[in-house]
């Protein structure tokens, strides 16, 4: 039995109460990284072997309050329990390679560990085989209820956030430097840096001293803003600019 679903059961010695549930989606999880692990290994070097017969037997006492099958599972010496028995069969290496999604070489691809989502949610999105930012793409274009399949109140508009917070954190804007221009014969401040505009759908939002200014034009690596004559720069100036609804950048300007 794994460490997980030693942690989630708990150890014999406790006696602690489980779902059969519990039991098998703990196994699913487990069975789903052996098989991933096992497609990218067959890539390089052929499986020279399989497992025919994987069998598991659990001896636990059953308990039912009304609503829910419970077990607990017998400790060494407990007499009268019931056997459980979970048979396993075996797999070829091509239905190894059919079952498993291997990434596109160069093609990146985000495990949910690198999301800022708690670990309860990232348990419950692997028992229903989500391990990646792909596979909850491809689970909201089939438009599957992920409270339904979970269970909890998971949804794609919190995931989203959480994924798009993600994924600015590791391109954070950064500002080299500002100065005065023109643009179409009109002064403008023009902001140069690195992973500025970035999302296409978003244009970005500044205010000057407090006051909302016209972006210009936008990019990666530059942000022009006209400058407003009813609103002339001050010898110190704040300049803030929202990039996204994950990047809002503040910098002083001296004139």
């Amino acid at each position: 039995m794994s460490s997980a679903l030693q942690d989630e059961v708990g150890p014999a010695s406790a006696n602690v109460s489980w779902r059969l549930n519990d039991l098998v989606d703990s196994m699913a999880v487990e069975l789903d990284r052996s098989r991933e692990t096992l497609a990218v290994k067959a890539i390089n070097k052929k499986l020279s072997y399989s497992v025919k017969e994987v069998a598991l037997d659990v001896h636990a006492f059953l308990t039912y309050d009304g609503d829910a099958v419970r077990f607990v599972t017998a400790q060494p010496g407990q007499e009268g329990a019931s056997k459980l028995t979970i048979q396993l069969g075996s797999i070829t290496d091509q239905q190894v390679r059919a079952t498993a999604k291997v990434a596109e070489p160069g093609a990146p691809r985000e495990s949910l560990g690198e999301l800022d989502v708690d670990e309860k949610t990232k348990s419950k999105l692997r028992k229903i085989g989500v391990s990646s930012v792909d596979d909850l793409k491809d689970l909201e274009a089939r438009k599957v209820d992920l409270k339904e399949a979970t269970g909890t109140d998971i949804d794609y508009s919190s995931l989203a956030r959480k994924i798009g917070q993600s994924r600015r954190a590791k391109a954070a804007p950064s500002i080299d430097g500002v100065s005065l221009s023109q643009t179409d014969g009109e002064p403008c401040l023009l902001v140069e840096g690195r992973n500025l505009g970035v999302d296409p759908t978003f244009p970005p939002v500044a205010v000057v001293n407090d006051h909302l200014v016209e972006v210009l034009s936008s990019g990666p690596g530059h942000v022009a803003l006209r400058l407003d004559p009813d609103h002339p720069l001050r010898e110190d100036n704040e300049v803030v600019v929202t990039f996204d609804p994950y990047a809002v950048v503040k910098v002083n300007v001296r004139a």
